[in-house]
């Protein structure tokens, strides 16, 4: 069996105090500590601290933001200088920490509430409170984390016993944060318009190859980021918070995906997130989110210290640049809101292998043997520290584009999506009248949905062509102007090539079948008719028979030929129900839903 290691960071851990010395007798002592940091608490537990916390600083608030499935609430601490406990005004930053996505990799609770306690109980981090408002939620998937055990995580050394990857319903919520199926991410989801954060941490541990840093993160640099959070990201966050860790002792790499696992030499991958996770939701949301890493092979008071770490040095640097970070994100808000309509948007990207950075990777001697178990190679990770200069493959061409348009409409039978629009914090307006208006939409073809579910959705493949029409659209019709900060968010849920768009997930799955039938005998009347009126037709039928034996060998194919071209079939069989006004034009719209 592997032996973990602590290496140099033992020395790292003995070096950091959280304030005041630790006693199993202080009622600011976390469980955690407590435990000979081996444990983290279950979520009564968590809770009673949050509260406690509340009850002890008049700056930290606890309140509960939704219900799980299984009837448990929500926990959020909201950590407020000025204790108003709302969005400010006054320029001050907005923090949105995340832990507990995974209720397995739960680094990211115990050393939020360490945080936390320590401003409370020392007055740690008073100087940057001034510029920041907190919001943590150190549980995030509560019904997961109460499937307490120890043996929920087989390749994470630590804590004792830990909660389940997923929720009750057995949705991962770090796949779900656009499609938003679950009332958990629906909560998150509220939190998030309320205040509108400007930056965004998601606390994790990975999995995957074993490697010398306690830390790798996660944050986007490429194109599906908006200007100028992008430059700012890559200018200045990152060469800031890299020289810091690496002071701390706990250097930083990109989060690790090895091009093939058993040879890490052979390189690295670079990554561009769909916005079904954190780092590509605030993506597209124009904030930077952070992804959290901490290393599964590391003892957990190791990681809980670098987890804590990162998340104090995060607090100075935004604190140092708040001014920077809160106009970067302001004017990418902006140029989204115009730069969108009128201009093809990448919606997904496709890694290119023949460009590659170098970069150097702190990592452990490794080799392989055959396996007598599994009939493969067998990784063995050594104990020697080892640095690689390993390719970087981090570039990416445009792969799906679609050209925006002016506005989007739904019709109103299509709730759950307009919901989930709202969901997001897109503004949406309303026809007030019924009207007829002219629109581009899709006509889908070749629809494949995949053999096995993922993520409760059956995910869907299909080509499409453009249509173009004049549709009756009926009173109470959802319009959605692209004249927002949410373009992209618009963009992802209604353009169907986009990776986590509503066809995409089978949203809108109802439109691809045929409702209505034809009698054999009644069919073979109306062909004959048509036949007799249409020279053209029986060209098309005649050639359609000797290209193609499987239709000429089906009756059933042969008469729907014509009932197809009939005016009996259905037009809306799969026509796309969303129409995209391509141009400014004249319709009456209302703010309030007229039903």
């Amino acid at each position: 069996m592997q032996k973990y290691r602590a290496i140099i960071y033992i020395v790292v851990i003995a070096g950091i105090t959280f304030g005041s010395a630790i006693t199993a007798n202080d009622i600011f002592t976390t469980y955690y500590e407590a435990s000979g940091y081996l444990e983290t608490p279950h979520y009564a537990r968590t809770v009673s601290f949050c509260k406690q916390l509340d009850s002890a600083s008049q700056y930290v608030k606890y309140i509960e933001f939704g219900i799980t499935p299984q009837g448990r609430k929500l926990p959020l601490l909201i950590l407020d200088k000025s204790g108003s406990f709302e969005r400010p005004v006054d320029g001050r930053l907005v923090l949105y920490i995340t832990a507990c996505i995974h209720p397995g990799e739960s680094d990211g609770k115990d050393a939020g509430l360490m945080l936390i306690r320590d401003f409370v109980r020392d007055d740690k981090f008073s100087r940057l409170l001034d510029s920041i408002v907190v919001l943590f939620i150190p549980i995030f998937n509560v019904d997961g984390h109460e499937r307490f055990g120890p043996y929920n995580r087989i390749n994470q050394n630590g804590p004792a016993e830990m909660g389940f990857r997923t929720t009750a319903q057995g949705y991962n919520l770090n796949r779900d944060f656009l499609k938003a199926d679950t009332p958990e991410m629906r909560a998150w989801l509220r939190v998030f318009n309320e205040w509108l954060p400007d930056f965004i941490v998601d606390c994790h541990v990975t999995d995957g190859a074993d490697y010398q840093y306690v830390i790798t993160y996660g944050i986007e640099t490429h194109e599906n980021m908006a200007e100028p959070v992008r430059s700012w990201i890559t200018d200045r966050f990152l060469p800031t918070i890299d020289k810091r860790m690496e002071l701390n002792g706990f250097p930083i790499v990109p989060y690790v995906i090895t091009r093939d696992y058993e040879h890490i030499t052979h390189g690295l991958l670079g990554l561009i997130w769909s916005p079904r996770y954190s780092t590509g939701y605030g993506a597209v949301q124009n904030r930077p989110a952070l992804l959290v890493e901490t290393h599964m092979l590391k003892d957990y008071r190791t990681r809980v210290t670098g987890t804590y770490t990162i998340l104090a040095e995060l607090l100075e640097l935004l604190t140092e640049q708040k001014n920077v970070l809160s106009a970067a994100v302001a004017a990418a808000d902006s140029a989204v809101a115009v730069s969108l309509p009128g201009s093809h948007y990448i919606l997904n990207y496709k890694r290119t292998t023949d460009t590659t950075d170098i970069i150097e990777f702190k990592g452990y001697d490794v080799t392989t043997q055959p396996s007598d178990i599994s009939g493969s190679e067998w990784v063995i990770w050594g104990t020697e520290p080892t640095v690689y200069n390993v390719p970087y493959l981090n570039t990416f061409r445009h792969a799906d584009s679609a050209l925006i348009p002016w506005a989007y409409i739904v019709p109103p039978e299509w709730t759950d999506e307009i919901g989930l629009l709202e969901a997001h914090g897109v503004e949406i307006k309303y026809l007030a009248e019924t009207q007829m208006i002219e629109i581009g939409s899709y006509r889908f073809h070749d629809i494949e949905w995949a053999k096995e579910p993922w993520e409760g959705r059956h995910r869907l493949n299909f080509s499409m062509e453009e249509s173009r029409e004049t549709r009756e659209f009926p009173v109470g019709s959802a319009v959605v102007i692209t004249n927002q900060r949410t373009n992209q968010i618009v963009a992802h849920l209604l353009e169907p090539k986009a990776p986590d768009s509503f066809i995409r997930w089978g949203f809108f799955n109802t439109i691809y079948s045929q409702k209505e039938y034809f009698e054999s005998y009644v069919m073979e009347r109306i062909a004959r008719e048509m036949l007799d009126e249409s020279p053209e037709l029986r060209i098309e039928f005649d050639s359609l028979l000797a290209a193609d034996t499987v239709f000429a060998s089906s009756p059933r194919q042969r008469l729907t030929f014509f009932y197809e071209r009939s005016p009996y079939w259905d037009q809306t069989v799969k026509l796309y129900p969303v129409g995209r006004i391509m141009q400014p034009c004249r319709i009456a719209l209302s703010s309030e839903h007229p039903f």
